[in-house]
């Protein structure tokens, strides 16, 4: 094989370019007009190729694409670098959680929904004229793949209409995506049998028993043994790699590892893709951030190549007439209506919920378009059905989103339903979850850090939860200072995991301060950062220039916590809430606490200048209505976790004095204070109120310090 020369090379840009500035710019239009983009995406592609612009300027045409093997099969493997990055978008986004919850009707509303269509693809291709295959002889292996092709739907233009319907969360818009997730599963698994046969180039008994065993044995290895490795590996990477983007480097290492497995045992690239996806999706260590990266790669630069790729590769000039294509058309499209809406309607639908289920599962999009570039590919698809399959998945894409309107406009939400919403909501406030948080502790001497570090210990205490205890320099090789922070380790990671913390990491890092080193640290997508008050003589309140600095640059939640003797685990906690974001997050905190350690807790919520302490809340015509409801939402965050909080409500002219005489008269351990901070120059401040419970407190202090955004990674 020769090198590319410079004409190619210089073909294969200008190939690229045009065909993803194209896609990109179809793909806007597409969207303004209210339709998936990624038929924008194909018709680019369909644009450019023999279909138009080879019809209508040949010169063009084979001026740009010259059929030159060089150029053109470098565009062909971005391509599928572009597939193989999709079907990892796909698996990630295939939330396998959302069928506990729909489990039975899903599974339902799939088994007819994939086996009505994959008998009638089944007949049409074992009656499809021989014009219309490859060879006569592989006529099985074409209607066994026309099947699959009228079996499948697509999860990811199903989840993008429900998305900009705002019916993601909604009860029959869960079910269309569940069903459209065991669709898709069971789909690959079936084209990857039928894409092992073409490749053998035979069916027969042992082809097929091999192929279903390695089917078999991948997903037997990736359920059991893959799916907990891969969570161990990205937790080792959010932990210990310090190279930007590592996290989305992982998924597409582990995705490429998959791909080359499954193409070796001969059951092609993207099934092995789509599996890497769904392992990663169930790790809690897969941040936001490197979602949007893959999303931004995969979907900004690799899809619409790939889709403008299979529209080049199109001929809708090889079509003899429109009776196969509407033959075709009509018999994918009802097969998906009858046997997806006779599926809802044995699950307890009505009609209207049923075909709106039906609607929703006929959307083929991308997934039909990589099922017709895969059967080209592979020899099983002839360019005029490769053109009827491309099709199909245009017409069945722009139908969904107005028929799926019309038919869930009138369908209203059910009692349990809205009950549901509403707890989700409530769920959604939480400032982390404790499955796979990711918590820094500064390390430190005294009482004050041993808060520090139980706190972090006690909400780090899942299996896929990690505690990171930190020592900052200034770049001195300090041996002294080096086995101090080993002390501080030992004893503070003997504090985490008597909570139950399992994995607990030490770590030093340097920069030109103390401040900046830590600063520089806490950058590294935490969930929030524990810190024990400084103990600097000249200090005020509660901590100095470093924790001053490390609160002004956090972009997460910041607990720093102040001792004065209180027992291991703390047992009553006050806590109190005036309904701002920031009191929530930190009664959220005492909610998780309490609810790990079994510790009462008392939400106060105290009026100003009045002069009646109301005990209880209920019969109360002194309470205000907006009182009511802040502890209210308190009450229901609690009774997520099966957990009760005393609710009371206060009143005094001195808010901070009225919370002060509480702690102390309930014997409280800890006095748990959500604030925001305010600017200063060189200390932590937190308006008057703030500081005088600082100053007067005599039990432990937890105070907790939002970000001005608060972001999870």
């Amino acid at each position: 094989m020769t090198h590319l020369n410079e004409t190619q090379v210089l073909r294969f840009l200008a190939q690229f370019t045009l065909l993803f500035v194209s896609a990109r710019a179809l793909a806007d239009v597409m969207r303004r007009l209210g339709q998936a983009t990624v038929i924008g995406e194909l018709l680019a592609g369909i644009i450019l190729g023999s279909s138009v612009l080879g019809h209508l300027s040949p010169a063009v045409y084979h001026f740009i694409f010259p059929g030159d093997p060089g150029s053109d099969h470098l565009i062909e493997a971005l391509a599928w670098i572009g597939v193989i990055m999709l079907l990892l978008y796909t698996g990630l986004e295939t939330d396998v959680g959302i069928l506990h919850g729909v489990g039975r009707t899903a599974a339902i509303v799939s088994s007819l929904g994939i086996l009505i269509p994959w008998m009638s693809g089944f007949l049409l291709g074992w009656e499809m004229p021989a014009s219309y295959l490859v060879s006569p002889q592989s006529r099985l292996l074409f209607a066994l793949f026309i099947a699959v092709a009228m079996s499948i739907s697509a999860v990811p233009v199903i989840a993008k209409i429900l998305m900009d319907m705002d019916l993601m969360r909604r009860d029959l818009g869960m079910l269309i995506l569940g069903a459209g997730i065991l669709d898709d599963t069971i789909g690959w698994i079936m084209l990857a049998v039928v894409a092992g046969l073409a490749t053998h180039g035979a069916i027969d008994l042992r082809s097929l028993g091999s192929i279903v065993i390695a089917i078999v044995a991948f997903m037997s290895f990736c359920y059991f043994i893959g799916g907990k490795l891969v969570v161990r590996i990205m937790r080792w990477v959010d932990d210990r790699v310090l190279a930007e983007h590592a996290g989305m480097s992982a998924m597409v290492g582990i995705a490429m590892v998959c791909a080359i497995v499954t193409q070796a045992i001969g059951i092609h690239a993207v099934f092995g893709a789509f599996i890497a996806g769904v392992m990663i999706g169930r790790s809690a260590r897969l941040r936001k951030s490197d979602r949007t990266e893959l999303e931004v790669v995969t979907v900004g630069v690799f899809a619409p190549v790939f889709f403008a790729y299979s529209g080049l590769k199109v001929d809708v000039l090889a079509l003899h007439g429109w009776t196969i294509l509407a033959i075709f058309l009509g018999v994918a499209i009802l097969g998906k209506l009858l046997g997806c809406s006779g599926g809802a309607l044995l699950a307890g639908r009505s009609w209207r919920e049923s075909l709106a289920v039906a609607v929703g599962m006929n959307a083929r999009g991308g997934m039909g378009i990589i099922v017709a570039l895969l059967g080209l590919s592979l020899g099983v698809l002839t360019q005029e059905m490769y053109a009827i399959i491309i099709v199909t998945a245009i017409v069945t894409s722009l139908l969904t989103p107005p028929l799926l309107g019309f038919l869930l406009s009138g369908v209203e939400q059910r009692p349990d339903e809205t009950e549901r919403l509403e707890r989700e909501k409530i769920l959604a406030r939480l400032p982390f979850a404790k499955e796979g948080a990711k918590l820094l502790v500064l390390a430190g001497g005294g009482p004050h850090a041993q808060l520090a570090a139980h706190l972090a210990g006690v909400l780090g205490n899942h299996p896929d939860a990690s505690i990171t205890i930190f020592q900052a320099t200034v770049g001195e090789n300090d041996v002294a200072a080096k086995d101090r922070f080993d002390a501080q380790f030992e004893t503070l990671k003997s504090i985490a995991t008597l909570t139950g913390a399992r994995n607990v990491y030490q770590r030093t890092g340097s920069a030109d301060t103390i401040a900046e080193a830590i600063v520089k640290e806490s950058a590294r997508d935490y969930d929030a950062i524990f810190a024990g008050a400084s103990q600097a003589e000249g200090d005020f309140a509660i901590g100095g220039e470093v924790l001053h600095d490390l609160v002004q640059n956090a972009l997460t939640p910041v607990i720093i916590t102040r001792n004065v003797g209180a027992p291991l685990p703390l047992r009553r906690i006050l806590a109190p809430t005036t309904g701002a974001s920031f009191s929530r997050l930190a009664t959220t905190i005492g909610v998780l606490y309490a609810h790990a350690t079994k510790a009462a807790i008392t939400a106060i919520h105290v009026q100003e200048n009045q002069l009646i302490f109301f005990r209880h809340l209920p019969g109360r015509r002194q309470v205000r209505n907006e009182d009511l409801q802040i502890l209210d939402e308190i009450q229901q965050l609690a009774a997520q976790f099966e957990l009760k909080v005393d609710t009371q409500v206060a009143a005094g002219n001195r808010p901070e004095n009225t919370v002060l005489a509480m702690a102390e008269r309930g014997h409280f351990d800890l006095l748990l204070i959500g604030v925001m901070p305010r600017p200063t120059e060189q200390r932590l401040y937190f308006g008057p109120r703030v500081e005088h419970m600082l100053r007067n407190a005599r039990c432990a202090i937890a105070v907790v310090i939002s970000p001005a955004i608060v972001t999870r990674p």
